[in-house]
């Protein structure tokens, strides 16, 4: 019978080792790579708000500034928070471009917008234009962010997904150690190339990525989607490579097919989408991957990426530049055992550990830096917490946030889901790095590391939600998430429960979406949501 099975080839295929995937675990780390740009980005323009060279261009003297010169608070904002609206228009517009040129041919749309953004950046000395240029870097990054994701959770096996999502975390840490290094052997540069210099290696990635585009092969769930199941089944062959059983990859291939075959012609579009985003069977999945979107914000991680290298300087630190390099570097370290634990470990339980920790950690930068503000002692005490909270968040909550965000959507609606989702998380970025220079800025409000009670306050109430309502999909096909979620399997059941590929059938109300949006999808909603053995 079919769904049983897609439930064999499920448990057969997590019988696999590594070496029989050693092809797919390639293609995926070298996809990944897309989102270094991210981290070189963040951090290359975190460093430049503390170069003399930038400030001489960009800010005003003051004398009572570390480097004798101050910035602009508005400015300050507007250099990063619009970096994340364009985050958020890349995320939103995931949908439009991954129906149209599937996943990997969109590598080049985010190159495109790469370069250009970064010419800008290069020529420009206009404040104006160098905003915008962070619009256009902020629209490629959504891009990348948003397909590297959606490929690897497609073509991953179940039982690899989450380790192999992790090299997302991995390849943004990689970024943001090369780009502290390079602000760091820029720094006594009084001119523009201080800041020159370090945006120069940034036209690396979109090269890399328009190249690698004509290489990888395609999802084949999205060829499915498109109908072309012997193209899918060629690229299937070409991403799991001759170690991989023969038999296993015509089992896979029957397995998409007989989830996705319904959904080809039901995938809806526009208005109808989106509703059906927030109909009975699909609101609960859209919300959980809102949740996990935001989880990046909550954690403080936007506070400590956008300013970290500026806030250890106010924070009283002998060398900042090298202290950011520290950072980096140890969440380098913590993003290489991040795959390890998301290979092993449960969604629900690192999360919870991950958001419990840092925490405390806040607790302690604010507290100390109340008891004994602007000492050395207290600024080696923050730059410690903040070393540790760096390592964690690349260990745990930043890959695990992007696996829930990409597994839990389902098929027909996954590139609209998160895109969704990762357009209201950064939102809540653009929310932070607007808002945070008001409160660190010595020329605004001036409360500097208290700014850590803020950040208590956000870890313990996404801990609470993790615990009461985030399921456990580690190890999960995503045909089995499929099943779990139409049949409304409570929270603390997902980790035990035995998947028989027997769904509940489509309420009246998501019935009537499908009959508005297409007069022939009834049927086909009706055929994917009650499949039985």
């Amino acid at each position: 019978m079919k769904a049983a099975s897609e439930a064999n080839f499920a448990t057969r295929e997590g019988r696999t080792t590594w070496q029989q995937n050693i092809r797919t675990i390639f293609i995926c780390f070298i996809v990944s790579f897309a989102t270094l740009q991210y981290g070189l980005d963040i951090s290359i323009i975190n460093g430049a708000q503390a170069l003399k060279g930038f400030l001489i261009v960009f800010g005003h003297p003051n004398p009572k500034a570390p480097q004798g010169y101050g910035i602009a608070t508005s400015f300050q904002q507007s250099i990063t928070s619009l970096m994340n609206i364009g985050v958020i228009v890349g995320s939103l517009t995931l949908e439009f471009f991954s129906h149209r040129l599937g996943r990997r041919k969109n590598f080049i749309v985010g190159s495109a917008a790469a370069i250009g953004a970064n010419l800008i950046l290069v020529l420009s000395t206009n404040k104006s234009a160098i905003i915008f240029g962070r619009f256009l870097f902020g629209v490629s990054n959504g891009l990348y962010i948003g397909f590297t994701s959606l490929y690897i959770s497609e073509v991953a096996p179940s039982h690899l997904r989450g380790a192999l999502v992790t090299f997302v975390q991995v390849s943004v840490c990689i970024g943001t150690v090369i780009g502290a290094v390079v602000n760091n052997a820029t720094k006594h540069l009084e001119s523009r190339l201080s800041y020159q210099i370090p945006l120069f290696t940034l036209f690396v990635i979109p090269v890399f990525c328009i190249a690698m585009s004509f290489f990888i092969p395609e999802s084949p769930r999205w060829l499915v989607l498109k109908g072309r199941r012997e193209d899918a089944r060629t690229h299937l062959y070409r991403l799991r490579g001759s170690s991989f059983p023969v038999e296993l990859i015509d089992a896979e291939i029957a397995a998409i097919a007989e989830a996705i075959e319904a959904e080809k012609e039901n995938t809806l579009r526009g208005w109808g989408a989106v509703r059906l985003m927030f109909s009975d069977s699909e609101r609960r999945r859209t919300l959980l991957t809102m949740a996990a979107g935001t989880m990046h914000g909550a954690s403080g991680f936007p506070f400590i990426s956008s300013y970290k290298t500026y806030f250890f300087q106010i924070a009283g630190s002998q060398k900042p530049f090298t202290d950011s390099i520290i950072v980096t570097t140890v969440s380098l370290i913590g993003a290489f055992s991040g795959v390890f634990l998301n290979r092993f470990v449960g969604r629900r339980r690192v999360l919870l550990f991950g958001f419990t920790v840092q925490a405390a950690l806040m607790l302690v930068i604010g507290t100390v830096w109340t008891v004994s503000p602007g000492t050395v002692t207290t600024g080696k005490v923050i730059v410690a917490m903040v070393v540790i909270f760096q390592c964690l968040y690349a260990a745990i909550v930043g890959p695990t946030s992007w696996i829930v965000a990409s597994e839990i959507p389902n098929n027909r609606l996954r590139a609209m889901t998160f895109g969704f989702g990762n357009g209201v998380g950064f939102l809540a970025y653009f929310v932070i790095a607007f808002t945070t220079p008001y409160f660190i800025n010595p020329e605004a409000l001036n409360i500097g590391p208290k700014v850590g009670f803020i950040w208590l306050g956000s870890n313990l109430i996404t801990a609470t939600f993790i615990f009461f309502y985030l399921p456990e999909t580690h190890r999960r096909s995503l045909e089995n998430i499929d099943e779990m979620f139409y049949n409304k399997i409570p929270t603390r059941k997902f980790k035990s429960y035995e998947c028989t590929g027997v769904v509940q059938r489509p309420t009246e109300s998501e019935k009537a979406i499908a009959t508005e949006s297409d007069s022939g999808t009834t049927a086909h909603v009706e055929k994917r949501l009650s499949r039985e053995t």
